[in-house]
């Protein structure tokens, strides 16, 4: 065998690891955007569901009610408070949907614009927000992300069950999260929101092992 056959059998040894590596991670990251897509597409789906369909058909049988309230003058007491009580109980429930279907829309900051988007998706869930003043400094896109990160870290919240209230403060530039005792995150979600920061062109920093806060600024725009 010459020297220059030698040469190039070391240079694929060393060189194929590294090229399986790169073909790994180019069809990883087409994995993981084939399921963000999907994803983005299901929560629009369930979006449109909400507001289009099951909401307006709650207002229909609200109106129905208050029309057959309305028209029947004889009802005694207990019937007449029965109506009332079912007419309530269909107001509150378009309420419900009609926060769920903003909650669940991907593109929730476009359609609300980032302070009215966070304070809907902080709705009804154990936190306290904090607008500082300032002009955004935030994109489009980032402040999309920004939502994400949010919005996925109220849901990993909610799901651990533990005591507390969550404390955000939104910044011209910065979104800052905080625990009341570490545990904001779990590993899973710390990767998750890692890869919603990388998508959207936003940086996130954490104070420790335990993720007691979560600061997420402006970064680097993606190509």
């Amino acid at each position: 065998m010459s020297p220059a056959d030698i040469h190039r059998r070391a240079i694929s040894f060393i060189m194929t690891p590294m090229v399986v590596k790169v073909r790994s991670d180019a069809r990883a990251e087409l994995v993981v955007n084939g399921l963000e897509e999907l994803r983005h597409q299901d929560r629009s789906r369930v979006s449109r569901r909400l507001h289009d369909d099951i909401g307006p058909s709650l207002c229909s049988a609200g109106l129905m009610v208050g029309l057959l309230r309305s028209s029947c003058t004889d009802l005694d007491p207990g019937h007449r408070e029965m109506l009332d009580a079912v007419q309530e109980a269909l107001e509150s429930a378009v309420d419900s949907v009609r926060l769920l279907s903003y909650q669940s829309a991907p593109d929730i900051e476009r359609r609300c614009g980032l302070r009215k988007s966070v304070e809907l998706i902080s709705q009804g869930r154990p936190v306290d927000v904090t607008f500082a003043a300032g002009d955004p400094v935030w994109t489009g896109e980032q402040a999309e992300g920004v939502c994400r990160i949010i919005g996925d870290t109220l849901l990993a919240w909610d799901a651990s069950a533990r005591p507390g209230r969550l404390d955000i403060v939104l910044e011209p530039g910065a979104a800052h999260l905080r625990a009341p005792a570490g545990g904001l995150l779990t590993e899973a979600t710390l990767e998750a929101v890692r890869m919603i920061a990388a998508w959207n062109g936003l940086s996130i920093d954490y104070r420790d092992a335990s993720v007691s806060e979560l600061s997420v600024t402006p970064g680097k725009e993606r190509q």
